[in-house]
């Protein structure tokens, strides 16, 4: 089964504007996947039906295998964690605890069983310091931190996140990305929005590129070095396939692109 099923998705905004056209797609599970594109290409909007915030004005989505619609949306939400860009957006309890035990209470759980969630959602993202911390007063890194414990808090099978590096310094960037990376590694399936090529050419397992509402490719990673295409879509060529253009080498990250190097001064 995979994680969302997407056949023919258009949806417009009121004021006529086209955000989606005709998309069709298909997201494995378990699996890492990035929607890249540049500003208006239809990302967040994408991204916002998978919870259900927008439902399907055309067309027909299945997430987790439950048809978008009003009667699913409360299973489909217990289900899938959205983590908006800003994380102003779903912070808003007096306290980090209360803000992340929303989740859990609201399932109607038990009160030793929200305690044991929040706890473990915090230590898993590093912020029982934060625990009794008003969330307005704290940095966007922490907020983001702290946004995502609250999704942790209600056990998602998926995660979706928009933009969830914009703003963040290299540090709180390597720190999301190890949160994001432990969620997946315990079977969570990770779909997040991102302009940042680089960062989705190492990271992700598959790739989405939009332009104005349009799926332009989906597939491997590699789509991602493929210049005419990301031309096409606005976007650059990430930095480690043009250094390694035409070597035959094709490093993903930094250490495969330092054993690269050791290979050739070995050589020389």
């Amino acid at each position: 089964m995979n994680a969302v099923d997407i056949t023919g998705l258009t949806y417009n905004y009121d004021d006529g504007t086209e955000a989606l056209k005709e998309i069709h797609l298909k997201i494995e599970k378990n699996k890492k996947t990035a929607i890249l594109g540049s500003n208006g290409s239809g990302k967040t909007t994408l991204i916002y039906h998978l919870n259900g915030i927008f439902l399907p004005q055309q067309g027909q989505i299945t997430v987790m295998g439950y048809p978008l619609k009003k009667e699913n949306i409360s299973k489909i939400r217990q289900m899938v964690g959205l983590l908006f860009d800003n994380p102003d957006n779903q912070l808003f309890s007096t306290t980090v605890f209360n803000d992340i035990a929303f989740g859990p209470r609201n399932l109607k759980l038990s009160e030793e069983e929200v305690l044991s969630r929040t706890l473990s959602a915090m230590k898993r993202v590093n912020i029982e310091v934060l625990k009794d911390k008003p969330p307005y007063n704290l940095s966007l890194g922490q907020k983001k931190k702290v946004a995502i414990a609250g999704l942790l808090a209600m056990e998602p099978e998926m995660m979706v996140c928009d933009e969830p590096f914009s703003g963040l310094d290299p540090y709180s960037t390597g720190q999301m990305v190890e949160i994001l990376n432990d969620l997946n590694s315990k079977g969570a399936t990770l779909i997040l929005s991102t302009h940042d090529v680089n960062l989705a050419f190492t990271w992700a397992d598959q790739v989405i590129i939009m332009k104005e509402g349009k799926v332009l490719a989906a597939g491997e990673v590699e789509l991602l070095t493929d210049r005419e295409l990301m031309l096409q879509a606005f976007l650059e060529v990430p930095m480690l396939a043009e250094i390694f253009k035409g070597t035959g080498f094709k490093p993903r990250n930094a250490e495969e692109a330092v054993d690269v190097i050791k290979f050739y001064i070995q050589k020389v």
